[in-house]
Parts: C-alpha cells; sequence; structure tokens
C-alpha cells in the first residue's frame, strides 16, 4: 500500500522540538482564558488571548516545515 506524502510527513512532524513550546502557549492561552473567565477577571483572560497566535505560528512552522496541509506540495502541474 502506498501512502500519500503527507501520511508519511505526520510521524516526523510530531518529533518536531517547535511543538513542545507550542503546546505549552497552547495549554497557556486556553488555561488563561478559561481562568480568567471563570474568576471573573478580564485582564487575565484578554492577556492569555496573547498566547494564542505564538502557539499559532509555532504549529504553522512546524506544518509548513514539514509539509503537512495546506502547505503539502501540489499535484497540479503548472504550464
Amino acid at each position: 500500500m502506498v501512502r500519500s506524502r503527507s501520511t508519511r510527513e505526520t510521524p516526523t512532524a510530531l518529533r518536531s522540538r517547535l511543538l513542545i513550546p507550542a503546546f505549552v502557549a497552547l495549554v497557556a492561552g486556553v488555561g488563561g482564558v478559561a481562568f480568567g473567565l471563570t474568576h471573573d477577571d478580564a485582564v487575565t483572560a484578554l492577556g492569555a488571548l496573547l498566547f494564542l497566535p505564538s502557539a499559532a505560528l509555532l504549529f504553522g512552522i512546524v506544518a509548513k516545515r514539514h509539509g503537512i496541509g495546506p502547505f503539502s506540495p501540489s499535484r497540479r502541474r503548472v504550464n
């Protein structure tokens, strides 16, 4: 059975060192927003939102390096 390129690249992408800070930023952002909302602290909730773009950028860098998702090479032929 022949696996597609994105399927082959996924396990190596999961070993990327950038995923650790990406997950930490994601957990800090989501946890801070949840904590701020449950304790009626708008400043904490809004401040924690600043972690989410960092997490998205780090996940995007990993995806770009490994050609996953929308960053995978296109099979369309250019004339």
